[in-house]
């Protein structure tokens, strides 16, 4: 028989890893399998097992899969029964990205940032953006591009003088970085990577690697593009390498600050009774914000 759950404690007894396993209704499961495969508290994996009976019944792992190692429309409709979800659908999600990437008129921008997303598309559409603070569910990171997205579209009407083809490919690729700084939806946590280098560098890395491979390693493109990743932090004691010094730089920062915490402040504000206060919010210095 098959069962799907998510991890929620690992013993070891009788030479063997004794799995509590939660599937998707809230049913516990107990699922023995030998120590030498690996399992981890918080993930979700898919259990081909037999019926072992003892003192209780419990169940003998024959076959195991990760769900992070199925192909992107299974994982993302698997996660979405465990964890919290963006309100987009996977597919809502890459029509939105892919569409944007399609209208990028200048070759090499659209060059360089449509091999990224298809090289780490798995990851980008079902990562959080974050392992907290903001987008922390599945399909957190596209959310909170297409979010930026729109909020852009604003600014090149307000703005004119932005560059629409630099300012879409920044955000689509700002925090690329995080397919690589953080482990996933389940358990997230920061990778050495994550905690060495950063999304920023990773990103600007990521970007100069790919221009070598395309051919346009010694664009001005490759380097404003690059300059915008390591600057869309805006400050140094914010993790920025450059403050930002471009017009689409500066724009960058701006949008990201802007859905961030505003899309924080919109979930705090739905779990607030009207005439209250939310709870302090870390994004936004820890004030509360009053709900009339």
């Amino acid at each position: 028989m098959e069962i799907i759950g998510k991890v929620a404690a690992i013993n070891t007894s009788d030479g063997l890893s004794n799995l509590s396993i939660v599937d998707q209704e809230g049913t516990l499961w107990n699922i023995k399998a030998p120590l030498d495969k690996i399992f981890y508290i918080g993930h979700v994996y898919i259990f081909t097992v037999k019926k072992n009976i003892g003192e209780r019944v419990s169940y003998l792992v024959e076959g195991v899969q990760s769900v992070e190692e199925l192909p992107i429309k299974e994982s993302d409709q698997l996660l979405r029964r465990f964890f919290p979800k963006s309100p987009y659908t996977l597919e809502e999600s890459m029509d939105m990205v892919y569409s944007v990437i399609e209208g990028i008129g200048n070759v090499v921008i659209q060059g360089i940032t449509k091999s990224l997303l298809d090289t780490y598309q798995k990851q980008f559409f079902l990562y959080p953006a974050a392992s907290r603070m903001h987008h922390t569910y599945v399909g957190g990171l596209a959310y909170h591009t297409i979010g930026m997205i729109k909020l852009a579209k604003a600014f090149l009407e307000n703005y004119p003088y932005l560059n629409a083809d630099y300012l879409y490919s920044g955000i689509i690729l700002h925090d690329l970085g995080k397919t690589k700084e953080l482990t996933g939806i389940e358990a997230t946590e920061y990778t050495l990577d994550g905690q060495l280098l950063g999304h920023l560098v990773i990103g600007a890395l990521e970007i100069g690697k790919t221009a070598e491979i395309l051919g346009y390693g010694t664009t001005k493109e490759v380097q404003m593009l690059q300059h915008m990743l390591i600057s869309h932090h805006g400050q140094p004691q914010f993790g920025a390498a450059k403050r930002p010094m471009t017009p689409e730089a500066v724009a960058l920062w701006y949008i990201d600050t802007i859905d961030s915490k505003f899309r924080v402040l919109g979930e705090e504000l739905d779990k607030t009774q009207s005439n209250h206060f939310t709870e302090s919010i870390g994004v936004l210095d820890k004030v509360k914000i009053y709900k009339g």
